[in-house]
């Protein structure tokens, strides 16, 4: 994987595979769906909806919903939990392997809801896949959720240790270069992310980075022998908890903003 940071985008671009609907039909392609999928009945995420959305009767959407493990964990946790993925063998796969899931074909940029019908939108990982920008989504994002709902977005983003490489010259700056075809996603400034969301009506409620052990380990060579073991739960797993949280204040990878639709 190739990175170069973006100083117009404020961003750091990840250079891999084309995250095409196809790409990720065979990336979220398995043996066993069903396991995978009903093993999850409850999660870390599933505490911000009891937080902000306790005893919610409404509709819960997961926007780029891939084989629908949180579509499932809302469901078990007495949600009305839907999802919406634009990876058409992926939600076939995923009808056959577990039919009483909601889970349907669809673009995030044109969702088949109304106006205000969505009481809590979740968006795991989405927004940082689009090289043309995150406008048309967010944009789909308040029409979709009603006054006073709540948006729970995670993307990568640019962590004070990202943030360090840029200014000491260690990513490449090449963007004229950029081998857009193979664009992945982006690292983004999450300021910019609430700045962008605050302009089309919402309001900033909460921030929580996390991920630290993915983050430290692919920024920092050096650590990823030891870390990427920890990480695939091979060695040191009782520690993983507590690496992870002396790491995320200043290496997480993936920054959860909590965001309310406030007019």
């Amino acid at each position: 994987m190739t990175k170069i940071y973006s100083a117009e985008k404020r961003a750091l671009i990840f250079i891999q595979s084309k995250a095409t609907p196809q790409f990720w039909d065979e990336h979220w392609e398995c043996d066993d769906l069903h396991n995978q999928i009903t093993a999850c009945t409850d999660s870390w995420f599933v505490s911000f909806l009891k937080k902000y959305l306790p005893n919610e009767k409404g509709l819960i959407l997961e926007g780029g919903c891939g084989i629908g493990q949180m579509v499932h964990a809302f469901k078990c946790q007495g949600y009305n939990a839907v999802g919406i993925d634009f990876a058409g063998e992926t939600i076939k796969r995923v009808k056959a392997a577990v039919p009483d899931l909601d889970v349907r074909l669809g673009d995030i940029r044109n969702l088949p809801f109304r106006d205000g019908e969505i009481a809590g939108y979740w968006s795991f990982g989405v927004i940082e896949h689009f090289w043309e920008g995150y406008e048309k989504i967010i944009d789909e994002m308040k029409r979709v959720i009603r006054n006073g709902g709540y948006l729970f977005i995670t993307f990568p983003y640019m962590s004070p240790l990202r943030k360090c490489k840029v200014s000491l010259g260690l990513y490449n700056r090449d963007v004229d270069n950029c081998e857009t075809d193979k664009f992945y996603q982006f690292a983004l400034d999450y300021n910019k992310v609430i700045f962008d969301l605050k302009a089309i009506g919402f309001t900033f409620v909460e921030k929580v980075p996390f991920d630290g052990v993915k983050g430290f380990k692919d920024e920092v060579k050096v650590s990823k022998p030891l870390l990427q073991k920890i990480y695939d739960g091979k060695i040191l797993q009782r520690y993983r908890a507590t690496i992870d949280k002396l790491l995320k204040p200043f290496a997480s990878h993936m920054m959860l903003l909590v965001m309310q639709r406030s007019c």
